[in-house]
Parts: C-alpha cells; structure tokens; sequence
C-alpha cells in the first residue's frame, strides 16, 4: 500500500495531491531541501558583529496537521545531536512542541518550546544510549495524547498540558553538524469531538439529527459515550476519550451530574468546549454561567437556528488553531 505523501491525508474529505517540489520552510539554521527531504547544515551565519549563532535548526513543512501521524528517518552523523518532529507550531506566538531524540541529556524527550525557551515536558532514557545512523521517528498526535515510536518501538506517551494552539508540525535540530531527515510523511486524520450529554428522549435526537452531521460538515468525528466498546472501566474510557478529543460538546439543560463532571474534566486540561442549552432551561449553575452557551428551542426553526450556532462555533475552533 503506497505511503500518504507530504500534504496529503488519507482521511475525509481531504483529496490527495502531489507532494510539493519544496515542502518546507527554514525558521532558524541553515537547511538543504529536496522534496520530501530536509538536510540541516549547521546554524545560522552570523547577523552581525555582536550576534552569537544559534546551535539549534527549526523549520516548518507547507502542509499542516492537527490530528493524526508523522514519520520521517533521521541521520544523525553525531549521536549528541537532537532530531525531533515538531506539531502545534503558532506562528503568533512561536510555540510548539517537539518529539524525539536527544535533550537535556535524555534519549527521548517531549519538549514545549517558544522563541526564548524551552521545557522539558516527558523523558525517557539516557543520552548514552543513542548512537549515529538513521532511525525511524514516528509522532502519533490524537488530542492531546502523544506517543513516539523509533524504529516502530513505542518508547514515549504522555499527555500535552495544554491542547497545541497551532497545527503546523516540522523538523528540529540541536547541534553543529549535519543531520539529514528524508521521507517526512504528514498522515492527517480527522480530529475527534467527544459529545457529553444525557441518554434518552429527547436528546438522542439532537445527537443524531444535528450534533454528528453538523460536526461532520465541520470537519470533525463526533463520539459519544454510548460509542465506546471494549473492556474496562467506563469512566476511564471516557477520560481517554476526552483527553484524545480536539473539542468537547456538553448538552447540559438537565442536571446531570455526570455531564458535570466531565464538562469539568475538560475544562481542567483547557480543552475548547460547546456548551448547548434548551432556551427552556433553568438558570445555569453559576460556576459556567460565564462561559458561552448555544441555546436552542423545539420550535420548527429552532433545529435549523441550532445547527448553524453550533457549525460557527466548530469552525471558529477550526480557524482559532490555523487550520486552512
């Protein structure tokens, strides 16, 4: 089966197009590209007399990804070099994070980094570990769950503090000499919405009629508890889907305490959230009275007043992290 190219995912309604003859930006260092190729010279040459280089290499390839896989092989001629993939990329605020090889004397490190510094988020093993040659790097990216492979072993998983505030990913460098990245692959996917609500009549209805079709039209897959199958504990299965959703949706007219919870969950790990209402409803509690609420009514031009609320405030998240 033939790999995804460079800007191209598999998922719907995305169509596939060629690879670009130059798929990437330079940011920081001096880079070498070719197709899907990127060879990282060494820093930048100096901007002037009072300038220091920077020993690090950044740059962004064209195509962008919210959710779903990068791969790519690196070379590194010397093991004490950093080579990671990088995703979440804001270009307001110069945040991203990075994952893969090499920092803070660890092999394998997940990074959050800005344009003044950068942080240690997860490590694992010892520097010494690493050696020169290629390696396979593989960055799986659903929510905010992250996991690394190298040569296709799972050697890192954690949770991102923060959902990412941008969806450009690429390539980062630490050191002065040559390391070479070839077959950069950007395999997006549909980003997730987990749905939280109360089971039964009428709110089924709303699930099927206008949550997942317009959430779909949004560029989203819509889940809900009642979605999830398997073993294991139900709330933990939840959780799981929260924290690997982009977006949340809470229908939250009646009281119930469940939705609460889970409502509150997502707002802990600051992940967007939609709030939906019955126009009927009583007095929302006053800890999300402040928060911004789409209501609804059963009248015959309520269902279409709804959908067009609701389609705004997914697509306005859409927009908020740069997705094109």
């Amino acid at each position: 089966m033939p790999k995804p190219e460079i800007g191209v995912s598999d998922s719907d309604p995305v169509e596939k197009e060629k690879a670009p003859e130059n798929g990437f930006v330079p940011i920081e260092g001096s880079w070498n590209f070719q197709g899907t190729s990127a060879i990282y010279e060494g820093p930048a040459p100096y901007d002037g007399p009072g300038d220091r280089p920077r020993l690090d290499g950044l740059c962004l390839a064209k195509t962008r990804l919210s959710s779903g896989v990068l791969s790519v092989t690196a070379d590194m001629q010397n093991p004490a070099s950093a080579a990671r993939l990088v995703f979440g990329f804001n270009g307001g605020t110069g945040e991203y994070y990075s994952l893969g090889m090499n920092g803070w004397y660890r092999a394998y490190v997940l990074a959050k980094s800005s344009r003044a510094s950068s942080q240690l988020l997860r490590a694992e093993g010892p520097s010494s570990i690493l050696t020169s040659g290629e390696k396979a790097l593989q960055a799986t990216i659903s929510g905010q769950r992250v996991s690394l492979l190298i040569n296709s072993v799972c050697v890192l998983e954690d949770v991102l503090p923060a959902p990412p505030e941008g969806d450009q990913v690429g390539l980062y460098v630490w050191g002065s000499t040559k390391v070479s990245f070839k077959d950069l692959i950007i395999d997006g996917g549909r980003p997730k919405c987990f749905v939280v609500m109360q089971f039964g009549k009428p709110y089924d209805v709303y699930w099927e009629e206008v949550i997942r079709p317009v959430a779909r039209r949004a560029g989203f897959d819509a889940v809900r508890a009642d979605d999830i199958y398997g073993p294991g504990a139900i709330l933990q299965d939840i959780i799981r889907q929260i924290v690997d959703s982009a977006v949340i949706i809470a229908e939250i007219t009646p009281a119930n305490v469940n939705v609460f919870y889970e409502l509150g969950y997502a707002h802990a790990l600051g992940k967007p959230t939609i709030l939906l209402a019955n126009r009927n409803s009583e007095k929302l509690p006053f800890d999300i009275s402040g928060y911004r609420v789409a209501y609804y009514s059963d009248s015959i031009g309520g269902k279409a007043d709804i959908e067009s609320a609701l389609l705004k405030h997914l697509k306005s998240i859409q927009l908020g992290r740069g997705t094109s």
